[in-house]
């Protein structure tokens, strides 16, 4: 019982998520700047001729939750060819559709004042793939 905690109090004073579950998870224990921002990860698609459109993450469309491509955003951008596996599981699975000619990761920056929305969502593209001819 006292070697829990230890690494629970650990865990929470060291500010470490190394620990959890017996330690903090700072995802969830932040709160936002009510004049601050939000930003909100986001995946759009190019078909051969057309203007993008918003893919949403999760198994049913690429195969992957947004948490996971947050975590390898680095990664992305070092090497956009990081993306062509959603690309091709989003073609896979749309099969009466165009193939995707180019995969975006982008970020939707919404900037808040006391709290709310304020003005339009800043649009920013992160990295582009673009499928090898």
């Amino acid at each position: 019982m006292l070697a829990l905690m230890a690494v629970l109090l650990a865990g929470q004073f060291l500010r470490t998520n190394d620990f959890f579950p017996f330690g903090s998870l700072d995802q969830y224990s932040k709160g936002t700047d009510p004049n601050g921002q939000v930003v909100n990860t986001c995946l759009q698609g190019v078909r051969e001729g057309g203007e993008p459109f918003d893919i949403p993450f999760g198994n049913r469309s690429v195969g992957i939750q947004r948490g996971d491509v947050e975590n390898h955003q680095r990664e992305i951008v070092a090497d956009p060819d990081r993306l062509a596996p959603l690309a091709a599981e989003y073609d896979r699975r749309h099969p009466d559709e165009p193939p995707l000619t180019e995969l975006i990761l982008c970020q939707r920056i919404t900037h808040l004042k006391d709290g709310a929305p304020h003005g339009e969502p800043e649009f920013v593209e992160v990295v582009r793939w673009r499928a090898s001819e």
